[in-house]
């Protein structure tokens, strides 16, 4: 406590100096402003007056000793005494403002300080309920993150800047080897339409059950870890892929890569039947993918508090590529949230949170989602089956948060009754980008190996009732 009254009495005079600096020259309080808040004053005269002149700025009127005492005058929230003398003498005191910029940084540095005690009493003094232990060590992780992220940096730039910024970037793409600037997601058509899989996105991939989205999903997941693995053999680095699994055991997703990457089926019935060659080949392919920076997570009881706090756990010793959350509609929400009254308003709470995490962490994330029935509804043929973005299911909050939405879809070919005939594990799907905030939507044909859990890219294909499904911008 003695430590802090120190501090206080160290910092109450720069108060006072900046305060004086801003009315003696208001070209400094844009700074002030963007840096700090009257909360950040231990003295609260400063802290009025800090306050009385944000909300002059904010009303676009002038900064001086008269419009501040006059609005004091009429506003008593911000009266204290002897409101009139203080005032009066921070104006007429000269000061030099060539120290304004550490002043600012001194006076938030000790707020951050008195920030950093309360919360190590409040720990101290919180009981640590161990069946709430884990909620309880996010909040306390959330609270600190904001602490000491509370510094502000001055993140208004000029057309100048900002262009300069622009043009440094476009030409590293255009002289970059390859075309894909994001992770890239392995298949050449959909990485045209979106460049990989960016940086701070929000991807929904969405399809009724049996569509195969959880066997695409690990088609991008793995296609993702080996760029990370050719990356790290010209240049080391701590890249990684990482998938939350809350319906499938990392074991089960272990045998459909497994398959997926040998192309040879590994159900319990074949398994036991495998030649030599194909033992051989399997037991190669599981050397592969050891290999690979794969990471899962299969606990099926996750919240998304839980998915939060482990990605920024990773995030600090590796630099995520991709994450996968398989699926959105198995996610629980936290004890904390109880007062969430329905599902819808969970789902828009799960949706904002992946989006935050996408953009603080700067990783793309890959969210699985399953559709309601109007698909069914409106017709098994053509367009009448096809997704749209009212289709997803729980909440609208989902298009409006994600960058990109894509759903599968089964498509019925002209020879149906031929194909029917067939004895083949195949199936055809649309990929349908339905929303591309940063560039074009569009239909994509792939071949679903279902036996095998591998999905493969097919150029174009007659559908009934629709002229042509290849796609479109």
């Amino acid at each position: 406590m003695a430590n802090e009254i120190t501090n206080n009495q160290l910092v109450e005079p720069i108060e006072r100096e900046l305060i004086s600096e801003i009315l003696n020259d208001t070209s400094i309080v844009e700074d002030a402003i963007l840096k700090l808040e009257p909360v950040d004053f231990v003295n609260r005269q400063m802290a009025s007056i800090f306050n009385t002149i944000i909300k002059l700025h904010t009303d676009a009127k002038t900064i001086s000793e008269h419009t501040i005492l006059n609005y004091i005058s009429t506003h008593k929230e911000m009266q204290f005494d002897d409101y009139e003398l203080v005032v009066k003498t921070l104006a007429n005191k000269f000061v030099s403002t060539t120290d304004f910029e550490d002043h600012i940084d001194l006076i938030k540095n000790a707020s951050i300080k008195r920030q950093l005690n309360t919360f190590a009493d409040e720990i101290i003094t919180t009981d640590m309920d161990i069946t709430k232990f884990n909620e309880l060590l996010y909040n306390f992780q959330n609270k600190m993150a904001v602490i000491t992220s509370a510094k502000r940096s001055n993140k208004i730039a000029s057309m100048s800047d900002i262009a300069q910024d622009y043009s440094k970037d476009l030409q590293r793409i255009i002289s970059h080897d390859e075309e894909v600037t994001g992770t890239p997601s392995g298949f050449s058509l959909i990485d045209a339409k979106t460049n990989g899989f960016q940086p701070g996105d929000l991807i929904i991939l969405a399809a009724r059950p049996g569509v195969g989205k959880t066997a695409l999903a690990l088609n991008f997941l793995v296609n993702a870890a080996k760029d990370c693995k050719e990356r790290a053999e010209k240049t080391p680095n701590n890249e990684i892929v990482l998938m939350f699994s809350l319906e499938m055991s990392s074991k089960e997703l272990c045998n459909r890569i497994v398959s997926s990457e040998s192309m040879i089926e590994l159900s319990p019935s074949k398994r036991s039947r495998l030649s030599n060659i194909e033992h051989q080949s399997v037991n190669n392919t599981i050397d592969a993918i050891a290999d690979l920076p794969i990471y899962i997570d299969d606990d099926s009881s996750l919240t998304i508090l839980d998915v939060q706090s482990k990605i920024k756990q990773i995030a600090m010793t590796h630099k995520i590529r991709l994450v996968v959350v398989d699926y959105l509609g198995l996610l629980k929400a936290p004890t904390t949230h109880n007062n969430l009254n329905n599902r819808q308003a969970e789902v828009a709470m799960f949706s904002r949170t992946f989006k935050q995490i996408a953009r603080m962490n700067n990783i793309p994330v890959l969210v699985l989602a399953q559709l309601n029935r109007n698909m069914e509804q409106r017709g098994k043929k053509a367009d009448g089956a096809r997704p749209m973005l009212s289709d997803l299911r729980d909440s609208g909050a989902i298009e409006q948060d994600a960058d990109i939405v894509t759903f599968l879809s089964k498509v019925i070919p002209e020879d149906e009754e031929e194909d029917n005939k067939k004895e083949s594990s195949t199936i055809l799907i649309e990929y349908n980008i339905a929303k591309n905030r940063k560039g074009p939507t569009g239909l994509i044909n792939l071949d679903f190996i279902k036996n095998i859990s591998r999905f493969e890219e097919k150029r174009f294909v007659p559908v009934k009732g629709v002229n042509e499904s290849k796609s479109f911008n």
